[in-house]
């Protein structure tokens, strides 16, 4: 009497089990994170995902004049757009790191919104905006990774503000690392202070 029942008991106990191995199998796999390994589909290898696949690799000096002439571009579209900025001087400031990168893309800048027509000033004045070039490396695991960031304020609020992304060969880490440029000089040292005797004859 006691067969039957446990007979029946195994094979709904094998039932459940297949079912539960084919539920796990019909599962989709997780999508993989951005920066993390791509989940392995069944009979495949898991590959890394690349953070910096779609970066645009910058070519030292080739494409500096062209990331230039680009930003420009996009300055003079947008000065056409708001009067404040079209109808007032520009003045590229000195950067504030100032690798070979950053100083050549300074004069680049000049030289590109001086042929697009907008007024480009040599001295600083008043009343006038003015133009950052702001360059920030970082390094990753892939080589050296740069961010370029092109603003114009009034001193109080920004006209114009854009961040590109760029990476840049192993070979070229020297024009845009600023960790590698000189120690600015030293002050020079106070005078000395000297004492003034007088000598009277007897």
């Amino acid at each position: 009497m006691l067969r039957r029942p446990l007979l029946l008991s195994l094979v709904l106990l094998l039932a459940g089990c297949s079912l539960m191995q084919r539920l796990r199998e019909s599962m989709p796999t997780r999508a993989p994170t951005f920066g993390s390994e791509e989940v392995a589909q069944p009979g495949k290898t898991a590959k890394p995902v690349d953070p910096v696949a779609n970066v645009k690799l910058l070519r030292a000096p080739a494409d500096w004049g062209e990331l230039a002439r680009e930003a420009a571009l996009r300055m003079s579209q947008r000065a056409s757009q708001v009067k404040e900025l079209g109808s007032r001087t520009v003045y590229v400031n000195e950067p504030a790191l100032p690798t070979p990168f950053a100083r050549a893309l300074r004069q680049f800048l000049q030289s590109d919104l001086t042929q697009m027509g907008l007024s480009v000033a040599q001295r600083k004045e008043k009343g006038e905006v003015w133009l950052d070039a702001e360059v920030q490396s970082v390094r990753l695991s892939s080589g050296l990774q740069i961010v370029v960031t092109t603003a114009i304020s009034d001193g109080n609020r920004f006209l114009f503000r854009e961040t590109d992304v760029y990476m840049v060969n192993q070979s070229d880490v020297r024009l845009y690392d600023e960790s590698m440029l000189p120690p600015p000089p030293q002050p020079p040292a106070p005078p000395t202070p000297t004492k003034t005797m007088s000598v009277t004859g007897g």
